[in-house]
């Protein structure tokens, strides 16, 4: 048990902190605050516990452990050219002086130039207290910065070199350099447990860890720019980085529930959600806005119609015979793959669709419907138009998902469109950010926060999603982007990671698989964990550009590059050279002539 012998004291005393005395509070002979004998460690007489009678002085006889370090001499700066020491006053209650800092009466402890003349000058313990914590404060050495820094105790506004804002603070500041940090941000912890990530706590570091600057990095809470000459937040293991102000949670709390409490106000629970699962999810989804931008009849459909785009009589069809009579039954296999000409998805067993046996020519009831003109609300204007009537080989750029198609499409002079996204809504929710996102004409600055690119080409006018407020923007293409798919490299299915926290405990980077480059972990990609492989959203499907493309078209001629043998449309997957300009025309749309052995690229056929 510790013991220490006051200089005013006869009896040694005895330190009382790890096994506290049971009992109510009492008062510390220094400071004459109360003694919390659970929480406070102090000291009391040794003799007490011998000779506990009422009239001995040493049974009342209690003081903080704090008290009894305070130093013997004290220079105060109301006093500079003489020290103070400390005295006691007689242990009586008709005992007092006036501190000449704060004018209160002290019965006990001082500090003073002489006890014995009432002139000269003395100070409470509160004050010397109070003032040894202001030197403490007032000079601070911190691991934030190369040179020792000064307290300004009036609150001033400046640009903080750690929080980066200018809010009214008390302030430290380096006499040496220009560097101001607020007196907050310098008492900030090291370390930080985060509501917002409580798998592991968040790490203080003054500024952004050069591994991380390859790529600009985002505060996990707020989404915006982190710049990396400031504090931040980090956990390694999941790539959390956090503002020193966001992670101080108060305010951003504030604004998070606000915006929840906003967006149930605006309906946020039927708008339509993504991502969606897999594949097939997505072409429901899509069949699902064709179908409320048509709003077709719910009547019988005609077994035979007359479309605008082909030029013969359409007989209704569907893959599920059994749903229909005998003399409407499809000509075609159940396991055939059906691709409509109007979105070019494929139609399902459950799809209503018509058929041109004749010419492989196929429409969902609902794409049949679609409208010849439609009013687009960012795009005014649209008119449809089969792509193919211009040319079997003429394909269009959609100005919503980037992807190239030769279906149905609805343009004007500045805009084009499958129908797929001309029928897209105009809001929707999406995981990847936490307020609703909006269709809007692509920013001047824009970019990608899915993909992480840039427009999706510059002669296209395109059209984002988009949260203004957030500055928060990504193509129509990486929205449509489905949470689960499978790829032939991974017997396992790979999931969308629209943040790292989908991926904790994962310190190291993350390389792309398809084209071997790192991928910048602010973007959204594909991953699986048991196999620990990666993917860019553009990499999991290198083909997926040509997706909207209906290959296959046959008996095809040009007077420019004559060939005997009418040429097939194709996409090639084969190492083959083109006849025309010797490169390797493997993954492009390819014309080719297979008892020849003969293939050109596409774009060299329609060559001028």
């Amino acid at each position: 048990m510790a013991e220490l012998k006051f200089f005013f004291h006869e009896h040694q005393l005895i330190l009382n902190e790890a096994e506290p005395v049971v009992g109510k509070d009492v008062e510390c002979v220094g400071c004459k605050q109360p003694i919390n004998k659970l929480i406070d460690a102090f000291y009391r007489c040794n003799k007490s516990l011998i000779d506990s009678s009422p009239a001995s002085d040493c049974v009342g006889f209690y003081m903080h452990k704090t008290c009894s370090e305070l130093p013997s001499t004290f220079t105060h700066p109301m006093n500079p050219k003489k020290p103070l020491s400390l005295f006691v006053l007689p242990y009586k209650k008709e005992y007092f002086y006036i501190c000449h800092a704060c004018d209160s009466h002290s019965q006990h402890f001082m500090y003073g130039s002489d006890s014995s003349v009432s002139s000269e000058f003395r100070v409470c313990l509160k004050c010397v207290m109070s003032e040894l914590k202001s030197l403490e404060d007032r000079n601070l050495c911190h691991p934030g910065h190369n040179h020792p820094l000064t307290l300004v105790q009036s609150p001033a506004l400046f640009l903080c070199h750690a929080c980066n804002t200018t809010a009214t603070d008390l302030s430290y500041i380096c006499t040496r350099c220009c560097f101001y940090i607020h007196k907050n941000c310098a008492n900030a912890p090291t370390t930080y447990q985060s509501k917002f990530h409580n798998e592991h706590a968040l790490i203080l570091t003054y500024s952004l860890p050069q591994q991380y600057r390859q790529y600009l990095c985002y505060c996990s809470i707020c989404e915006k720019h982190i710049n990396p000459i400031y504090w931040v937040y980090i956990c390694a293991n999941c790539r959390f980085f956090a503002h020193v102000k966001c992670a101080s949670l108060t305010e951003m709390l504030r604004l998070i529930e606000s915006d929840i409490d906003d967006e149930a106000d605006c309906g946020e629970s039927s708008l339509m959600q993504f991502p969606v699962h897999d594949e097939a999810s997505l072409h429901e989804t899509m069949q699902q806005c064709i179908i409320k931008a048509v709003n077709p009849s719910t009547g019988e459909p005609s077994p035979y119609i007359n479309h605008w785009a082909h030029g013969h009589q359409l007989a209704l069809g569907n893959k599920n015979a059994k749903t229909l009579p005998l003399n409407l039954k499809p000509k075609i296999a159940e396991t055939e793959l059906l691709i409509c000409d109007g979105c070019m998805n494929p139609i399902s067993l459950v799809d209503v669709f018509y058929e041109c046996s004749l010419c492989n020519f196929f429409l969902h009831r609902s794409c049949s419907q679609f409208p010849k003109r439609i009013k687009h609300h960012l795009a005014g204007d649209l008119e449809a138009v089969l792509a193919r009537e211009s040319g079997e080989l003429y394909t269009f750029q959609c100005s919503g998902c980037g992807i190239y198609g030769n279906g149905i499409c609805m343009l004007n002079d500045e805009y084009t469109f499958d129908i797929k996204c001309a029928s897209l809504p105009r809001i929707i929710k999406h995981k990847g950010h936490r307020h609703p996102l909006q269709q809007l004409k692509t920013p001047d600055d824009f970019l990608c926060k899915g993909c992480w690119r840039e427009p999706v080409t510059e002669e296209v006018r395109t059209i984002v999603y988009g949260c203004e407020k957030c500055e928060f923007y990504t193509h129509i293409g990486c929205v449509l982007s489905a949470q689960v798919v499978k790829h032939r490299w991974d017997p396992h299915p790979l999931y969308l990671i629209l943040s790292l926290k989908n991926v904790p405990d994962h310190p190291h980077e993350f390389p792309c698989e398809f084209c071997s480059k790192e991928i910048n972990t602010n973007s959204w990609f594909y991953h699986c964990n048991v196999c620990d492989l990666s993917f860019h959203i553009s990499c999991i499907d290198p083909d997926d550009w040509l997706s909207n493309i209906k290959f296959g078209a046959t008996n095809i001629y040009s007077d420019k590059h004559p060939h005997p043998h009418g040429l097939t449309y194709i996409l090639n997957k084969k190492t083959r050279n083109c006849n025309l300009c010797g490169e390797d025309a493997r993954d492009t749309p390819a014309l080719q002539c297979s008892p020849c052995k003969y293939i050109v690229h596409r774009n060299c056929f329609i060559k001028e």
